[in-house]
């Protein structure tokens, strides 16, 4: 059975894994402003009460998988980045802590290639050899299999950074640094900025809403309102760019979307399907766009998966 946690900016979502199935789940509120030490405590007591209430104990387990929502190093099993999120994440060693605290061996990866791993053993790109998976929301992430091994670069960050390609060369630097990245253009964490530099801003409904954020957008673009049916488009234009741009350097047989704003599926994959279809560079090509399966459990089930590609000689 294996231990596993997907650290969100929102929540923590914990399981036990084996073969893989989730054995026991649960989440709490992720605090991400208290310190990551403090948090693995919480993780370590959760998975202890998780086990305990389905008559087992930490010797019962063969390992633990951490799932992060930042750049790493897994060769050394660090955070490389904090992005703001649960400092001091960057100084810990996470296997360390981990035989230290539990007594068991730990591998840590980004999240969103823990959760193509589930996707790719129990959802939507089961049986497929190659697969890219993105996520929007607060930012844009990727990660990708190719020939049935998950993608990972000299530096262990092959796609992982695809959200901040630039698709806008006349615009300005953004907050990572690069010139009018896909991140900037659309994404949560820039929308209320983009919102309100609009013109037609101040005589919108966005201007009296309590939070700007996607689900507001497509609610009030739905009703009619210019500035969000802009920003919508917006959105929808640099989301299919970013999907097209990694089918172009990827060469899938599907692409996979995830993310909180994919719970408007209905209009994201349409839109998305026909600016392939008129934009696609070089012979026609069909790759199916297609919403993931597995929701908050992907990186659970895709934890299992990377502990054993990491430690098979525990399996």
């Amino acid at each position: 059975m294996i231990l596993a946690a997907d650290f969100g900016g929102t929540t923590i979502k914990f399981g036990l894994v084996r073969n893989g199935g989730i054995v026991a789940q649960s989440r709490l509120d992720a605090c991400a402003d208290r310190p990551m030490s403090n948090q693995l405590e919480v993780v370590a007591c959760e998975w202890e009460s998780l086990l305990k209430a389905k008559g087992h104990t930490l010797r019962d387990c063969t390992g633990g998988a951490v799932a992060v929502p930042f750049l790493v190093d897994r060769k050394n099993s660090r955070a490389l980045g904090e992005f703001g999120k649960f400092p001091g994440a960057t100084t810990i060693n996470f296997e360390e802590w981990s035989r230290a605290r539990l007594g068991l061996p730990m591998v840590l990866e980004n999240d969103l290639r823990t959760a193509l791993l589930g996707e790719w053993m129990a959802g939507v790109a089961r049986g497929k050899k190659d697969v890219v998976m993105l996520a929007f929301g607060t930012g844009i992430g990727c990660a990708v299999i190719s020939g049935s091994r998950l993608l990972l670069g000299a530096h262990n960050r092959a796609a992982t950074l695809l959200g901040h390609s630039t698709i806008a060369c006349e615009h300005p630097v953004g907050r990572c640094g690069n010139i009018g990245c896909a991140e900037d253009l659309a994404s949560t964490a820039t929308l209320a900025v983009l919102a309100q530099a609009r013109p037609d801003f101040p005589g919108s409904q966005l201007a009296d809403a309590a939070k700007i954020d996607y689900e507001s957008i497509f609610t009030l673009a739905a009703l009619g309102d210019a500035c969000s049916q802009a920003l919508l488009q917006q959105s929808l234009k640099v989301w299919a760019v970013v999907v097209q741009n990694a089918v172009i350097a990827y060469d899938p047989e599907v692409v996979v979307l995830g993310g909180g704003v994919l719970r408007r599926h209905d209009v994201i994959l349409p839109a998305i399907e026909q600016y392939l279809r008129q934009h696609m560079p070089g012979l026609p090509l069909q790759t199916p766009v297609v919403a993931a399966a597995l929701g908050d459990d992907a990186a659970l089930v895709g934890g299992e998966v990377l502990f054993k590609q990491t430690f098979p000689q525990l399996n």
